[in-house]
């Protein structure tokens, strides 16, 4: 733990707020991971717009984005400093859970390529997005509860007022929610010295 003149004040104030500090120095918030999505978003937004709705070409980016997406993010924010994994946290096992959950919705995105393949980026939008949520208060991130909350009313706006294109216009909206609240992590954890 960094020495007392750095810790934030709400560390003394907030539920549980060593263990959740500690969690934040471990991670760094998690914003390598947030901030490698963006390229996750975007390259889904060129897929879409080049395949248009061919299941079998989005089902092989699903495969190929998700099995690099998740290196790239864990290695961003190695070189960001912190820990995907949260070892040492005595919250690793919420973490844990929180991921589990995440991945558990996957087959969801399965169904719907085999079925109802416009509905594929407004899903993963509200999957990906819901799971920010708890980490809004995990983190005491502000960012991220907006980014839970934006990635589900924006993509299901996206997908009811234009339904043919959502799965080009909802991860180009993604990309620019994922790196505007990234940087803002990003910031918050530079303001508060979250480098431990």
């Amino acid at each position: 733990m960094p020495d007392a003149a750095r810790i934030p004040e709400w560390v003394n104030s907030a539920p549980l707020g060593a263990a959740r500090w500690k969690l934040v120095c471990i991670t760094q918030r998690g914003v390598g991971m947030t901030l490698a999505a963006v390229a996750y978003w975007v390259a889904m937004a060129a897929v879409s717009a080049f395949a248009g709705l061919d299941a079998g070409a989005l089902a092989v980016f699903f495969v190929i984005g998700g099995a690099l997406v998740y290196p790239a993010g864990y290695l961003l924010n190695r070189a960001l400093g912190g820990d995907l994994l949260a070892r040492g946290s005595e919250f690793r096992g919420m973490v844990a859970a929180i991921t589990a959950g995440q991945l558990l919705g996957w087959p969801t995105l399965v169904a719907l390529l085999l079925m109802e393949v416009r509905l594929v980026a407004f899903a993963l939008a509200a999957m990906l997005g819901a799971h920010f949520l708890p980490y809004g208060w995990l983190y005491r991130a502000s960012a991220y509860y907006v980014l839970g909350v934006a990635s589900v009313g924006i993509g299901a706006a996206l997908q009811a007022l234009a339904p043919m294109h959502a799965n080009t216009l909802v991860p180009l909206a993604m990309a620019a929610l994922y790196l505007g609240l990234g940087v803002w992590v990003w910031r918050q954890n530079q303001r508060e010295g979250a480098a431990c």
